[in-house]
């Protein structure tokens, strides 16, 4: 019989599994739970696409990464002895900081461990909670917390497949797949013999995450060291977009809607329609085989 388990946060933000203690009966409908939400999280599912952190998969794909150290984390407790592994402090259960619950799967000799994304809003003593007591309600007032209605995400063979990059990113570290750029690597982006930029001070005070994330794709590509200045605004010409030239060099705009305007270009982040002629941004490039 499976046991559910916690993936927490340490007071020094470290990983720590722990185990939740359940009582025989509730354990046997938590393995059942999960065993019923693991099979509709595959149902359809036909084909498994490697993530690089530029596309959204469809309806039948599932993403997958290596197994990060915080899944292999997981695994290695599982694999030791898990009545060893501490366990949720059901009388300080909010500061417990728990990211994910998830319960390690055995069907048709198959392994996998389930994950659900855990938020503060499941635990319900942070509500004002009534609760049934024979015809009479009362308040709950002890620690409670509520499942979610489905899984976030798999570890099979030493694999992370999951569908939402966003929810996935709430549970594991992942910031090789959504690096910002820094300070100095803005000013190496500004100081590029491809660019003026005319306030490299005023550029960062406006960069936002998303902003450093473009910055930081551009400068991964080298797309600016691949194409001459004349060749990518001629390009942009013929999507109707329009980049100026001062002395050779590209002006990158200075409101923060334009500059990403421009950097999403650069970034082959707008496509136009082979049929409809239609331009279109997107955060998903998925090469076309």
């Amino acid at each position: 019989m499976s046991n559910l388990f916690a993936l927490c946060r340490d007071k020094n933000d470290e990983p720590v599994v722990k185990r939740v203690r359940l009582t025989q009966s509730v354990q046997a409908k938590i393995e059942g739970l999960f065993q019923a939400q693991t099979a509709a999280f595959l149902d359809g599912i036909t084909e498994e696409v490697d993530f690089s952190g530029d596309w959204k998969p469809d309806s039948d794909e599932l993403l997958v990464i290596d197994a990060p150290a915080e899944a292999d984390l997981i695994a290695a407790a599982l694999d030791a002895n898990t009545v060893s592994l501490p366990e949720i402090d059901g009388g300080h259960f909010q500061s417990e900081n728990i990211r994910a619950l998830f319960v390690p799967l055995h069907s048709g000799g198959q392994f996998k461990i389930s994950i659900q994304l855990f938020t503060a809003q499941q635990i319900l003593s942070r509500r004002f909670m009534l609760l049934l007591d024979g015809n009479t309600f009362r308040e709950l007032t002890d620690p409670a917390f509520t499942l979610d209605n489905y899984i976030h995400a798999i570890i099979e063979d030493k694999k992370l497949k999951f569908k939402s990059f966003f929810n996935i990113k709430r549970i594991f570290a992942l910031k090789q797949f959504y690096v910002e750029a820094t300070d100095s690597q803005i000013d190496s982006f500004c100081s590029h013999p491809s660019l003026e930029v005319m306030d490299t001070d005023s550029f960062k005070s406006m960069a936002d995450q998303n902003l450093r994330k473009m910055v930081h794709a551009v400068a991964r590509t080298g797309v600016l060291d691949k194409y001459s200045p004349a060749d990518i605004v001629k390009s942009a010409g013929n999507f109707g977009l329009i980049i100026n030239l001062s002395n050779g060099k590209m002006v990158v705009p200075n409101s923060k809607r334009e500059a990403k305007l421009f950097l999403r270009f650069i970034d082959d982040g707008i496509y136009q329609a082979p049929l409809s002629s239609a331009l279109y941004m997107t955060n998903s490039k998925r090469p076309f085989e």
